[in-house]
């Protein structure tokens, strides 16, 4: 493995590091909206989908009443 020389002139871009840094908040703030909103729509579709079954559950009990009372 090469041995870095103590003696290199090399320093961090602060712009790059700046610019480096940006994009990554910038990438964190994207997932999070993107993470809120697919939570948003997975609430609406288990919302609905509980709705649903609800009424199909109602409507099959109504019909079972029906079928006892029914000579």
């Amino acid at each position: 493995m090469p041995e870095e020389d103590s003696t290199s002139s090399w320093q961090s871009s602060t712009r790059g590091e700046s610019a480096w840094k940006e994009e990554r908040e910038r990438v964190a703030a994207r997932n999070e909206a993107a993470s809120k909103s697919g939570k948003r729509e997975r609430e609406a579709f288990e919302r609905e989908r509980d709705t649903v079954r609800r009424s199909a559950e109602a409507r099959r009990h109504a019909e079972l009443l029906n079928r006892r009372r029914s000579p």
